[in-house]
């Protein structure tokens, strides 16, 4: 087999170089690419689980928020009932059907 000549070895040099350093490249680029998906996926400061913990404190606000104007209906209705004789007489005619001694109820029935 007759030797290469010179230029075509350079040639072929210079190609196996570049495809080389093609390959570090990619390689680097896979390793940072896999650093970033790392970075945002784990831990317990990962976006992923940041972002799941900022929603959570978003939906618990709120629940606070519902229950605190809860309180609010109720302490009102408490000191209503505490002051209010008639107030007390509405509730027992309409939720517990109470009437007074002698007293004849009609219900209407609504269809």
């Amino acid at each position: 087999m007759a030797k290469k000549p010179r230029s075509v070895r350079k040639i072929t040099q210079v190609m196996q170089a570049i495809a080389r350093k093609k390959r570090i490249r990619h390689l680097g680029l896979l390793a940072i690419l896999i650093l970033v998906i790392l970075f945002f996926a784990s831990g317990s400061r990962g976006t992923f689980q940041l972002y799941k913990f900022t929603q959570q404190k978003s939906s618990l606000e709120n629940e606070i928020q519902d229950l605190e104007s809860e309180n609010v209906r109720l302490d009102k209705m408490k000191k209503r009932i505490e002051n209010d004789p008639d107030y007390i007489e509405k509730i027992a005619r309409e939720k517990y059907k109470m009437k007074k001694k002698g007293e004849e109820v009609y219900e209407i029935v609504e269809e």
